[in-house]
């Protein structure tokens, strides 16, 4: 029986995408050709796919390659029964054990611990399975076979006749040690993929090395959670969500801490609204874990085609992270690039004079002080890119905009503070020059409680610098405050799921006034409002009546229940940390 990961191998891109809804959706349910096509339907009306396709040919691609097997025939074609042959590890099981690893890491580890042991143990576990195949298909010594698997990532060093993989490295006694130096030692193999000086980065804010006992402990008990898990036959898509899964996990306590993540749902509507098509080049100048740049790539790759991703990112250990993220959810090398550096400075891309791309997108720190003129206006090359105006030294949510203006083609998508709509001084005069060169198109205004370090309402603007004639002179302003649902992991948080973002997505494409939801406004108008730009002023709510909803009274609830929990957090947090200088006391 092939399992899951060997029946994708030879899948072409267009089922595969497929094959992951069906995998999703079906899970080990039985199917009919029928079953699918109604979820084909489905989906091409959630715009999550083109076109519905041959049901008969994706079947038939799916059994010759041993994803799916008959668990009952019929006459009728559409009403013969299908299951789908499983992979050893399931997505659901791998995330309850990522859980459990998350768990143990809160208190006193570093989270990207859990990052770099799923990215190890997963490459590892799919070279040596490569490793196997080689020796069973071509008959070739394992040494042999080792250089031959190296064709992707480099996991045997041909000159010590040393194996780098997890299984290879964690017995030794010292393993932590050994751990260390061998990721060193892949990044100095495969300079391609991550370099030396990027690993090393990492591995310092770890400081693996350097853990107390009772940390060490912690991190073995990790360590033997991995040990039970064979990412052999698991594919990239599921490895990559695991790493975002991670990555999510961690978020509510890290913005706190003011390192700044994206809630997926945001990214996920922030690609849609610019909809980039097959063959695009897109750039995220604070490029963060990666993760708007991996949204880029899945929803191109949707479309069966190509795309060229950059990012920059200003913390060399966030670049390790995005770097890893890459590669855990199969993107080439050769697809994208990442420099570090401060990108407000100096886009290291641009060293290449005539660096553009067709998509420029990010959500930058908000509020980032220390880029007024004062501080970067006598660099000479900067005054091209903000040539609308400099911004307050408090302040670079406009030199953002701008930057990511200059080197955009086609569309800029860019999650703000909702202050930047309104602000005076400096930025409203950039505002001002921004629109009266008609470059803005649209502007939503999301609801609050969706970022984990802010509970205020964010904006997306809209940027086209190819905007449609009967666009022209116009900006289409989006409320969509009222979209939201509880998140259902972080009683303080709101989400957008799929009918929201659908319901913004349609919006913005039919460029259309819906009553207490959306308008096109003219730029006159804007204009006689001084270029403000508050998303309340063009878009009026028409309330029922004065009472007082349901709803209003669950939320005041769950706020008490949240100050309740976040005491109780805290005091656990406190006898932990005291427990843990007391035995080291000992």
């Amino acid at each position: 029986m092939k399992k899951e990961g060997s029946c994708l191998k030879n899948l072409p891109s267009w089922a595969v995408v497929r094959y992951s809804y069906i995998n999703e959706y079906f899970e080990n349910k039985p199917f009919t050709a029928k079953d699918v096509e109604n979820l084909f339907s489905k989906l091409v009306t959630e715009k999550k796919l083109e076109h519905i396709g041959s049901i008969k040919e994706f079947l038939a691609i799916l059994k010759r390659e041993g994803c799916i097997k008959v668990i009952k025939s019929a006459l009728d074609e559409k009403y013969v029964q299908y299951q789908l042959l499983e992979s050893e590890l399931s997505k659901g099981d791998l995330f309850t054990v990522l859980k459990q690893g998350a768990d143990l890491i809160r208190l006193g580890l570093d989270y990207r611990s859990l990052l770099v042991f799923l990215f190890y143990k997963a490459i590892s576990d799919k070279y040596e399975d490569e490793v196997n195949q080689i020796i069973k298909d071509e008959g070739l010594s394992k040494k042999e076979a080792y250089i031959v698997a190296n064709s992707k990532f480099k996991m045997y060093d041909e000159n010590t006749g040393e194996l780098l993989t997890w299984n290879e490295i964690t017995k030794k006694n010292d393993y932590l040690v050994e751990f260390q130096n061998a990721l060193i030692k892949f990044a100095t193999l495969n300079p391609e993929t991550i370099s030396k000086d990027l690993m090393i980065a990492l591995l310092n804010k770890l400081g693996i090395s350097n853990l107390t006992s009772e940390h060490k402990a912690k991190l073995d008990q990790i360590k033997r959670l991995f040990d039970k898990l064979d990412f052999s036959n698991v594919n990239y898509d599921a490895i990559g969500d695991a790493y975002m899964y991670i990555l999510a996990q961690f978020a509510p306590t890290k913005g706190k801490e003011g390192e700044v993540y994206t809630p997926h749902e945001v990214i996920k509507l922030l690609i849609r609204l610019i909809d980039p098509e097959p063959g695009s080049d897109i750039l995220d100048p604070a490029m963060g874990s990666g993760a708007m740049l991996i949204e880029a790539y899945k929803y191109i790759k949707e479309k069966n085609g190509g795309v060229k991703l950059f990012g920059q990112e200003y913390n060399p250990d966030m670049a390790a992270i995005a770097k890893l993220n890459f590669i855990l959810h199969g993107i080439e090398n050769n697809l994208v690039e990442v420099q570090i550096g401060d990108s407000l400075r100096k886009l290291k891309f641009s060293e290449n004079s005539q660096f553009q791309v067709d998509y420029v997108v990010a959500n930058p720190p908000w509020n980032q002080d220390g880029y007024g003129e004062e501080s970067i206006g006598n660099d000479i090359s900067l005054r091209k890119i903000f040539k609308y105006g400099f911004t307050p030294n408090n302040t670079a949510d406009w030199a953002w905009v701008q930057l990511m203006l200059y080197y955009a083609k086609k569309k800029v998508g860019v999650v703000l503070d909702q202050g930047a709509l309104s602000r005076e001084g400096k930025e409203r005069t950039i505002r001002e020059r921004i629109v009266n060169e008609d470059l803005i198109e649209a502007i939503i205004l999301l609801p609050e409680k969706l970022f984990y370090n802010t509970q205020v309402s964010g904006i997306i603007m809209i940027l086209n610098k190819e905007k449609e004639k009967e666009r022209k002179g116009k900006i289409l302003f989006i409320d969509a405050t009222d979209l939201y649902i509880k998140h259902p992991e972080v009683r303080k948080l709101n989400k957008l799921d799929d009918e929201h973002i659908q319901q913004i997505v349609e919006t913005y494409r039919e460029f259309k006034t819906v009553l207490s939801f959306s308008r096109v406004v003219d730029i006159e108008e804007i204009i006689k409002n001084d270029y403000n730009l508050n998303v309340s002023y063009y878009v009026t709510k028409h309330a029922n009546n004065n009472s007082v909803s349901i709803k209003e009274i669950e939320e005041l609830w769950d706020n008490i229940e949240e100050i309740m929990e976040e005491r109780e957090e805290k005091e656990r947090e406190l006898e932990e940390t005291i427990r843990i200088m007391v035995s080291e006391n000992e």
